[in-house]
Parts: structure tokens; sequence; C-alpha cells
């Protein structure tokens, strides 16, 4: 096992786990379980797989879903792959980097009044 975890997000509903969606699980995991274990330890980044396991999202561990301002809200899972690895990593950063700028912005307006 590589050590990583993935959160499966169903918002209001519960899901029936059937064997085609485990092994399309166990699939995305072989594919991509490397990449999701280097979000989350270098980039401090939580990956989620939606219920239909065909998109993925990112949330930033400090800023959060705010990210989303700044990034695609939910990656196609054929996009998220070690050929997309480096252009998902700029965009990530780039919109780590917006987010922070704007939280820094927003505490120093708060300061102001």
């Amino acid at each position: 096992m590589l050590g990583f975890r993935v959160c499966i997000y169903v918002p209001t509903k519960k899901m029936l786990v059937t064997k085609d969606g485990l092994d399309k699980l166990s699939q995305i995991l072989k594919d991509s379980g490397n990449f999701i274990n280097k979000l989350e330890k270098e980039e401090n980044t939580e990956v989620f797989i939606n219920e239909t396991l065909d998109k993925v999202s990112l949330i930033h561990k400090r800023f959060g879903a705010d990210v989303q301002k700044y990034i695609k809200v939910a990656i196609p899972i054929q996009e998220f792959s070690a050929k997309n690895e480096k252009n998902i990593i700029k965009d990530l950063r780039h919109a780590v980097e917006k987010t922070s700028n704007d939280w820094k912005r927003m505490d120093y307006m708060a300061q102001l009044h």
C-alpha cells in the first residue's frame, strides 16, 4: 500500500458501493496513487474523488476550497494523470499564491476598520 488516503465526498446522499465502482476506484489509485500522495505531502492538498468516480477536486489544507476560485472546481479523471501532473501542480500553486494574496488583502482591510 502506498500510504495515502482517498476521500469520496458525497454531499447529501448515500453511495452504493459496487464491484464495478471498487474496480474503477482501484484503477484510479493504481494510475494516480503516487500523484495523489505527492499532492497531499508536497502541495498540502487533499484530493477528493466525486461519487461517480469521474472527477477530482483539490482542496488546500490551509486555504480550503477558496483556491477553487483560481483553479478548475472539478478536474475530469482522464485529465488527472501523470501526463498532466506538471500543469495541475503549476495551476494549484498559482491558485494557492492568489488565494494567499486575497487572504492578506482581506486581513489588511479588516485591520483598517
